[in-house]
């Protein structure tokens, strides 16, 4: 009966060394995984970083151009007024021309009759 009881007992310890092996096997996979996810996380992390610094940048750019057309529009919107008003004023010119003219020609033909 103690030889029975000492052979139970071996093979619980047995199982027991089994199972703890294989639980140590577990825990060396699950850290090894953990391990790998961890410098995953860490890569993504670099690269979201520098997708941010990659945007950031490309924002300031296009900032800059916006406030480039903002600019450019104003000065071209300044010199189509100036334009304008040159053009407005020669036709204001040429007409008081052309009503100088007419009350010359008028004036000329009265005379002629």
């Amino acid at each position: 009966e103690l030889q029975a009881r000492v052979e139970e007992m071996e093979e619980e310890l047995e199982a027991e060394r089994q199972s703890r092996a294989k639980a140590e096997r577990q825990r060396a996979d699950l850290s090894r995984e953990f391990d790998e996810l961890t410098e995953r996380l860490d890569e993504s992390c670099v690269t979201t970083a520098a997708q941010i610094e990659l945007n950031k940048k490309r924002e300031a750019e296009i900032m800059k151009l916006r406030k480039d057309i903002e600019e450019s529009n104003i000065q071209q919107e300044a010199t189509l007024l100036s334009l304008r008003k040159k053009h407005q004023d020669a036709v204001t010119e040429m007409s008081e021309q052309c009503d100088q003219l007419n009350k010359i020609k008028t004036k000329i033909d009265k005379d002629k009759t």
